[in-house]
């Protein structure tokens, strides 16, 4: 995975985004992330470490 943090084009009032490798969004959070959420998102989609 790839982290990249910077201000968005249009603020759709998402916190933070995981976006799957052919660009479909599996994941999303307002401005208070949920950490739990985003590894259950990021197991599903990449398996774990």
């Amino acid at each position: 995975m790839r982290y990249a943090a910077g201000p968005a084009q249009d603020d759709l009032g998402t916190g933070a985004v995981l976006v799957r490798p052919d660009g479909i969004v599996a994941w999303t959070s307002d401005h208070d992330p949920d950490p739990e959420a985003f590894e259950r998102a990021a197991r599903q989609w990449f398996g774990r470490r």
